[in-house]
């Protein structure tokens, strides 16, 4: 919120540096009225354009999150018309494997024979990735399981190996969304922060040096003084 703040505030002072008409003459180009009201635009357009890239971003996601969300409960299915299907047992301990990793549960390592006055020792429990790429991943294999398997038969469409695919694809796509998305977002945050921050003549420090020219050329008892030392500019922890 900061910098909407920084943007108000230099919007502020340029309009107060234009009311003096004159008498405001900063030998540093980059405070003059004219330099101020086009860093005030260019501030305006890199601000805005954050916003634009942050709406893509929650659109994307949101969008992912949306196509995933069948994707546990059609696993389920999925294997439940593999074991209809005869499949062999080694066949559905695979895709119940990657079941489990898409469900985020866990296994225990098998407990080690424990000899009597021994204290029992903690079984280490395996972590499951659940993230996005993780999921699509483990959806792939689940998928490269059933294809290989003859047994796999079902007359239902969203089930079958093609659509499957096509889904698959989906959420790839999905993903490489959010990711692209997100670059997008991080780019636009880069640009505003160099505008603002960093920059040789960014918002933050023209704005500050601006006050102090004030100061310089009407003193620090000045009512004009007074009115721009109300103005503040916050820049952001690194």
């Amino acid at each position: 919120m900061s910098n909407v703040k920084n943007l108000q505030s230099l919007e502020k002072l340029l309009g107060i540096c234009t009311g003096l008409g004159g008498s405001y003459n900063p030998g540093n180009q980059n405070l003059q009225v004219k330099a101020m009201a086009t860093l005030l635009s260019q501030a305006q357009t890199v601000l805005s354009k954050v916003d634009t890239a942050r709406t893509g971003f929650e659109v994307a996601t949101n969008s992912r999150e949306q196509a995933f969300g069948t994707l546990r409960p059609l696993t389920t299915r999925v294997i439940s018309a593999l074991i209809a299907g005869g499949a062999m047992p080694q066949t559905v301990a695979d895709a119940r494997t990657m079941s489990r990793k898409m469900y985020g549960r866990v296994m225990a390592d098998r407990a080690p024979i424990v000899k009597e006055g021994e204290e029992k020792p903690k079984t280490k429990r395996r972590a499951r990735g659940t993230d996005y790429s993780s999921l699509v991943a483990h959806f792939a294999k689940l998928l490269e399981t059933v294809s290989a398997s003859p047994r796999y038969k079902t007359n239902e469409q969203e089930l079958m190996v093609e659509s499957l695919k096509k889904y698959l694809t989906t959420l790839q796509k999905h993903n490489s969304s959010v990711i692209d998305a997100t670059v997008s977002w991080q780019e636009a945050r880069r640009k505003r922060n160099e505008v603002f921050y960093h920059l040789d003549k960014n918002l933050y420090d023209v704005g500050q040096r601006s006050k102090q020219y004030v100061k310089s050329l009407f003193g620090f008892n000045s009512s004009e003084y007074r009115t721009v030392r109300q103005i503040r500019f916050t820049k952001p922890r690194v």
